[in-house]
């Protein structure tokens, strides 16, 4: 009687491993299904600060921690020291950004 309650906890043990192993391959696939953006495409879309003027409409701008080159993305908006501003678009290291709305 006592070894077919220990075979019994055996098999169920190894049921319970394969059953979790099949459920728990659809959990570790999911990271792996959408490449992390890096370099300038991970720029766009966030938000940083403007920390000075430069010239010819030109702004310094902290995005996660590193000072940019920005240009406004429509030419008549002007922004001021302090004022969060979105990023839309990078070209060479300049990047190109709007007001928040």
């Amino acid at each position: 009687m006592g070894q077919i309650i220990i075979i019994g906890y055996i098999l169920d043990t190894i049921v319970a491993f394969f059953i979790g192993a099949w459920f728990s391959r659809f959990w570790l696939r999911h990271p792996f299904r959408v490449k992390p953006a890096t370099g300038k495409d991970s720029l766009i879309g966030k938000t940083g600060e403007i920390k000075s003027t430069l010239k010819n409409n030109f702004y310094e701008i902290a995005v996660d921690s590193q000072i940019w080159r920005a240009l406004p993305d429509d030419p008549s908006e002007t922004f001021q020291k302090g004022e969060i501003a979105y990023v839309k678009s990078v070209r060479d290291l300049t990047l190109y950004i709007s007001k928040i709305k």
